[in-house]
């Protein structure tokens, strides 16, 4: 589960810029990602980058004069608050220093920082109030109004024997605390006249604060003391807190609150570069402010600017919370056309117009795109599939999925909330299945889409393909377990996976080879063929499946006696019921164990699209409807385990408990699914065993009594 507080906290530490965000929230299930269930409203998208991405692609205007200094966040911190926490333990730690060179007397030097803590510790939480109280507005109203403003900071007093640029800096904090800008700006100058030795510590704090203190006031002032700051910087005074740095975020605020949207996007981009904390979020609504805000002679400029023009680029293709309308995106795609752009934004640019839904603008970008652009290839690759050019556009998926950048930072999600999704050559590669599908390429189509749902050898280390967590899995277990016949099945398996598998370590999923053995022991027992099954179970499954096959053998068996048969098919439909999912349960619809049962996805053949280009054909529809489930319902193997129960009931006693209690248990198994399918069950045990326990307790219920029932599967 996440929200935006987390990115507001971080903004309300350098930047306050646009109108207030509410929080979102977006909590799980994370399901996997289904490719054939698609239209192609969805299947023809480009998904989007993210802006973060997309800004350190761009190189930075100039090198980043000064290194940010980036605070320890706790789990419980905000940025703001750890700036105040930061701050507070910097300025203690240097006071220790100058007081050891200034002050002999030990114990007077303990007396002066402890009194000079508490009035630091006063300004810290007032700050952090402050910060909260910011969040506050940003988060949105409280019971339908803006919550109160914190009241300034309470009289405190300058401690006696203070260094004087220390006393001068502290007075000037108290001042702005208490709402008191000319108080403080005339303590602040005061410091900065003093001698330069006599300042080492506090310039670069008293130039910053005053830059603060103008922001709204006078803008040009406040430039003049951000560019003081970092002059003071380059001059050896002392900055552990970064805020030579920090000035790059407040100047590039001021030119953006000016108009000035190419400057203030160098501006950021080189604060980006230094490392700031804030620099991310600041960079991401300063682009968003740009493409929302300016007039086309400001688009201009920044059309003109590389760094300006590649950012405004990066944030049309993000999966922004704030993406903007349409109508912006392509007003901003008409000022690129005037400009001359690299080839290496050109992909980009393409990317962008296809985003749009301007496809002959796209066109037009990828002419001037690098032919091996894996983008680029993409996009070919969209546009053919738009025309109906399957054939033509395989070939250049294919490359994709040979050649994507595994760049782990690059994650471009297809969902504008949740990266669920992923733009990677996985997702070439069940493009590919899903096109292979209905050009009526089972197994390959398959094998496309087990690429997709499994890392592939050699990957993050891996020695075998390794299941991940955003994947085609459903997709392929679909095609394993009712396009592909069963003979088609057994022969890929045994082609590609002969060998038993050992279990996986602890912790981890079984890769592809396990996953897929599992999977075709499943639909070889569900077909009735037991003894070729056993192999391909894990080696934890095996002795459970054994003895489910021996209980159904012992129960059909016509050479066994009356109580031997009773026994099996009573000992089957038990372990039915209790261990259906793993032993029976179908990977896919209409059981769904890829997740463990706990949802359904629906029936994937209901769900392919019937028309476009990721339509299911007649001929795959036909094959998944012969290869159901028998019975083809939700949790199909508690039918089976009803129907084992019936058997066995069939030839027990009449008036006996246990003819009862098989009675009762196989209804229980179904009844909340079918009703109609348990009231034989209730009939029976009303005719045959109304003298019994259980009887009497239907009688009186008129339906079928609960029984303790085994955990859900």
């Amino acid at each position: 589960m996440w929200t935006l507080r987390p990115l507001v906290s971080a903004l309300l530490g350098a930047l306050t810029l646009t109108a207030p965000l509410q929080p979102v929230n977006a909590c799980g299930p994370f399901l996997p990602s289904r490719i054939l269930i698609e239209k192609d409203s969805d299947f023809l998208e480009l998904p989007y980058s993210t802006f973060a991405y997309e800004a350190k692609r761009v190189p930075a205007p100039y090198p980043a004069p000064f290194r940010a200094v980036k605070p320890t966040v706790g789990d419980s911190d905000t940025l703001g608050t750890a700036q105040a926490k930061q701050t507070e333990a910097i300025d203690l730690d240097e006071l220790a220093k100058a007081l050891e060179a200034a002050q002999p007397d030990p114990a007077q030097r303990q007396k002066i920082v402890a009194e000079y803590t508490a009035v630091r510790q006063a300004l810290t939480a007032h700050a952090q109030q402050m910060v909260e109280w910011k969040e506050q507005l940003w988060s949105g109203m409280v019971d339908d109004k803006p919550p109160p403003q914190p009241a300034p900071a309470p009289a405190l007093t300058v401690p006696d024997g203070l260094p004087g640029e220390f006393a001068d800096y502290l007075r000037g904090a108290i001042a702005y605390r208490q709402n008191q800008p000319d108080a403080a700006r005339q303590a602040w100058q005061t410091l900065l006249q003093r001698p330069a030795d006599q300042r080492r510590n506090r310039s670069t704090w008293a130039a910053y604060m005053l830059g603060r203190s103008y922001l709204i006031e006078n803008p040009a002032e406040a430039r003049r003391w951000f560019q003081q700051t970092r002059e003071l910087a380059k001059e050896g005074y002392a900055d552990r807190l970064g805020l030579a740095a920090a000035s790059l975020g407040w100047e590039a605020q001021l030119d953006l609150a000016q108009g000035h949207y190419a400057l203030a996007l160098e501006a950021f981009r080189a604060q980006l570069e230094a490392g700031d904390a804030s620099a991310p979020i600041s960079l991401l609504l300063a682009a968003r402010r740009t493409v929302g805000k300016a007039n086309p002679e400001a688009r201009a400029e920044c059309v003109k600017n590389p760094t300006a023009r590649r950012l405004v680029t990066g944030y049309l293709l993000s999966a922004s919370l704030l993406k903007d309308s349409p109508d912006t995106v392509t007003a901003w795609l008409d000022s690129l056309k005037t400009v001359d752009a690299p080839a290496e934004d050109a992909d980009r640019l393409a990317w962008a117009a296809y985003e749009a839904g301007n496809f002959e603008l796209a066109r037009g970008w990828l002419a001037k795109a690098p032919a091996q652009a894996p983008i680029a290839q993409w996009l070919r690759a969209k546009l053919l599939l738009r025309d109906g050019k399957v054939v033509e556009a395989l070939p250049l998926i294919a490359e994709v999925a040979a050649h994507f950048p595994r760049d782990p930072e690059f994650v471009i999600s297809r969902d504008l909330i949740e990266d669920t999704e992923i733009f990677d050559a996985r997702r070439a590669q069940a493009e590919i299945g899903a096109l292979r599908l209905g050009r009526g390429e089972y197994v390959a189509a398959l094998d496309a889409l087990l690429q997709s749902a499994f890392n592939p050898p050699g990957v993050a280390g891996n020695p075998v393909m390794e299941r991940v967590d955003s994947d085609h899995w459903p997709d392929a277990a679909y095609m394993a377990e009712q396009v592909l016949t069963l003979a088609e099945l057994k022969e890929f398996v045994d082609q590609r996976w002969p060998n038993p598998v050992p279990p996986p370590a602890e912790g981890k999923t079984p890769d592809v080879d396990a996953q897929m053995r599992y999977l075709l022991a499943r639909r070889l027992a569900r077909q009735g063929m037991l003894e070729a099954a056993v192999p391909y179970y894990p080696a934890d499954q095996q002795d459970n499946f054994r003895r489910y096959a021996e209980a159904l053998r012992r129960g059909n068996n016509p050479n066994m006696t009356r109580p031997q048969h009773i026994e099996g098919l009573w000992a089957a439909a038990q372990q039915t019921r209790e261990q259906g999912m793993e032993l029976l349960g179908t990977e896919s619809d209409p059981d769904w164990a890829s997740e463990g049962g706990s949802f359904d996805l629906g029936t994937t053949t209901a769900a392919r699209p019937k028309e476009g280009v990721n339509r299911a054909a007649p001929e795959e529809l036909a094959r998944a409807a012969r290869n159901r489930p028998n019975p083809d319902r939700r949790f199909h193997y508690r039918y089976r385990a009803a129907d084992l129960a019936w058997q066995a009931a069939q030839l027990m006693p009449d008036q006996s408990d246990q003819t009862a209690l098989a009675l009762v248990s196989g209804g229980n198994w179904i009844k909340n699914h079918d009703a109609k399918g348990a009231e034989r069950f209730y009939k029976a045990l009303a005719q045959r065993c109304g003298k019994t326990s259980l009887g009497k307790q239907a009688a009186a219920k008129r339906w079928l009594p609960d029984l303790p029932s085994p955990p859900a599967k």
